[in-house]
């Protein structure tokens, strides 16, 4: 017997079992290999599920008015970066007494209800408060790289970007007391305007611990004697001539993005500047590193 097809509204997006049956939909039909379980009462259509963007939409049917999605859930759709390693579980917050409660879902309660905005048809919480409510499950350097994406033009929401840095601040004093308040003040201190990547986060805070000068602009504009614009810098030490490049895979196996940085370097070398390119071993053990930064700086100060 031929299968029955699922409702048009069905088959794109993941549905709670109580509407299956409402339309229609046998309980038989419901256990059909053609639909994974997610979630304990939600089904979704297989070819829909490698779809999703965000995990929150498996467990959309489930949740209750008084629900949020929140912590890395709330970041995850709100575009902000995230550690590969961050658990994949959906953090979910309840205005009241008492915590969701369902597997593969982490729950939490609030005494006051929080500010919460729709982002793609789901409910969340805004991105600063993901932001605070993240100190609590991420490390630092990750809660920086969020901060600076803020701070910058990561997200593809307008609210989640290019924020004031007073914004955040103001975030964590109203974060009060609460679990991570520690490391959100931490972080605060080091988050930067103009950042552009997680991987310059973590190059700028290699620096900083190093005890190098803090480099006094990130993805600077560098441009020729003749004021013509050769290209943007992710950390730039002007007055020393010294910046410094994160370069990533795309580096490496882009032909045209290879030729575009041959041609780019030159040009910075004619201008005088020195530059270090910096690769994923370089953040991983980088004693190496850090010491021809502190080689150029100190050359090119006696010069300067």
């Amino acid at each position: 017997m031929p299968r029955i097809l699922l409702p048009p509204l069905l088959a794109r997006h993941p549905f709670a079992l109580g509407d299956g049956l409402d339309d229609g939909l046998s309980e038989k039909r419901l256990r059909g290999s053609d639909l994974a379980a997610p979630h304990s009462g939600v089904r979704v259509a297989r070819s829909a599920e490698s779809a999703l963007e965000h995990a929150g939409e498996l467990y959309l049917p489930l949740l209750r008015p008084d629900e949020v999605f929140s912590h890395t859930t709330a970041a995850s759709i709100w575009g902000l970066p995230l550690p590969l390693a961050v658990s994949p579980v959906v953090h979910v917050t309840r205005f009241g007494e008492q915590r969701p409660r369902r597997p593969a879902v982490v729950g939490h309660r609030s005494s006051r209800r929080l500010a919460t905005t729709i982002v793609g048809g789901l409910p969340v919480v805004e991105p600063l408060v993901a932001w605070a409510q993240c100190a609590a499950v991420l490390r630092l350097d990750d809660l920086v790289a969020m901060g600076d994406a803020l701070a910058g033009r990561w997200s593809p929401h307008a609210a989640a970007r290019e924020l004031p840095l007073g914004l955040p601040a103001r975030a964590a004093d109203d974060w009060g007391r609460r679990r991570g308040r520690r490391r959100l003040e931490e972080a605060l201190g080091l988050v930067r305007p103009d950042v552009w990547s997680p991987r310059e986060t973590a190059l700028r805070l290699v620096i900083l611990r190093a005890g190098l000068p803090e480099p006094p602009e990130r993805n600077a504009v560098i441009c020729d004697a003749a004021g013509s614009v050769v290209g943007h810098a992710d950390l730039v030490w002007r007055d020393e001539r010294v910046l410094a490049e994160y370069e990533g895979d795309q580096h490496r196996t882009d032909r045209r993005q290879w030729r575009l940085d041959l041609a780019k370097y030159e040009a910075y070398a004619d201008e005088g500047w020195r530059v270090v390119r910096v690769t994923d071993d370089d953040l991983v053990a980088p004693a190496r590193l850090v010491r021809r930064i502190a080689r150029l700086l100190t050359d090119r100060a006696v010069l300067c």
